[in-house]
């Protein structure tokens, strides 16, 4: 992740671009995001309520970012939560 951010840094047009990151996601996540030069925003990933993905919730954030935000997305086995989106929520 870390070289990748330092990349999009490097090579991303838009400078002042955030880096959307799952809540929850480990804390090094946005620690690497803000050393690469980046501010950045969690988006609601996980529902303690249903102990599920919140794909309601995701797609609601999301859709409030900025064009041309960075969105880090873990696709599979999400980490801390090991809670994926089911193939229909992908599509």
């Amino acid at each position: 992740m870390r070289v990748g951010l330092d990349f999009l840094r490097e090579h991303y047009p838009n400078k002042n671009a955030k880096v959307y990151v799952p809540d929850p996601t480990w804390p090094t996540h946005r620690g690497i995001a803000e050393k690469a030069g980046f501010k950045w925003q969690n988006y609601r990933y996980y529902d303690n309520k249903i102990k599920g993905f919140n794909l309601q919730g995701m797609l609601e954030d999301l859709d409030k970012a900025d064009n041309e935000s960075i969105v880090i997305f873990h696709v599979c086995a999400h980490n801390p939560t090991g809670c994926d989106p089911t193939n229909e929520q992908w599509q």
